[in-house]
């Protein structure tokens, strides 16, 4: 296997390698930055396409499409954001799902949502698949964390200092069953809630209730990496390296 020290040689020597029609150096601190326009290199012919095998040749019926698009799942979108208040509850912002000319015309209709559920493992970007339904969501939401220390701690330095601070911890509007995990919409008396969200939200507690330790060891896991990359570098910083930039016009005679 070629190790990195290798790959980065040969790559360097590759850019250098082009035919450069004009350069330029900057100097930054304690490494260059080198601009070249070059020509443009040559296209590699593409690969012949790969023979068919005699099911991919063969010509589908109507009904066999019509079959073959009825087993395939149904794919669903979660789009949310949440605040995890210590590991005592959550606070979700829930995104109803909008068709293309909805997106185009104004924002996401918000609802927010309560739980009892400790949501600092779920993961910024995820898909996972509720059989008895055919769905396969796919989840996109990022998770932020607020401790009652960290608040203490920003009341306590800006006291200090002398001036106020409003502290971003909050509290559900309902007290919850111990022991229980459930949550709450938070009703608006103009507008109702759509039966999107109850779908959504039951299938992905669910499924993170059914993954939770799994999520919680890799979370730790990163931590522990993160923690310990970090510390090897303010041990050991890199060496700033030097930098290629190789460049060429995209259209005939220079125009870019």
């Amino acid at each position: 296997m070629v190790d990195q020290a290798t790959r980065e040689a040969n790559r360097k020597a590759e850019l250098e390698s082009m035919s450069t029609a004009d350069s330029r150096v900057l100097q930054k601190e304690g490494h260059r930055v080198t601009i070249n326009r070059v020509e443009p290199p040559k296209l590699k012919a593409a690969p012949a396409p790969l023979s068919l095998n005699s099911e991919a040749k063969r010509t589908w019926t109507e009904e066999e499409w019509a079959a073959m698009i009825a087993a395939q799942p149904e794919h669903r979108s979660i789009s949310l954001s949440v605040k995890v208040f210590g590991e005592e509850y959550s606070k979700i912002l829930w995104r109803k799902p909008r068709d293309t000319e909805e997106r185009r015309k104004e924002a996401p209709e918000e609802f927010e949502i309560w739980t009892n559920i400790n949501l600092n493992y779920l993961r910024p970007i995820s898909t996972f698949t509720v059989e008895r339904d055919n769905v396969v969501y796919d989840y996109m939401g990022f998770t932020s964390t607020i401790t009652r220390e960290a608040e203490a701690w920003r009341r306590a330095y800006a006291k200090e200092r002398g001036y106020d601070y409003e502290s971003r911890w909050q509290t559900p509007p309902v007290r919850f069953t111990d022991e229980t995990a459930e949550y709450v919409v938070v009703e608006a008396e103009e507008r109702q809630i759509p039966p999107e969200l109850y779908q959504q939200m039951d299938a992905l507690f669910r499924h993170y209730l059914e993954n939770e330790e799994r999520f919680k060891a890799e979370f730790l896991r990163s931590e522990v990496l993160r923690k310990a990359r970090e510390a090897y570098l303010k041990e050991n910083p890199p060496e700033p390296k030097d930098v290629i930039i190789n460049h060429w016009p995209i259209s005939e005679g220079g125009a870019r």
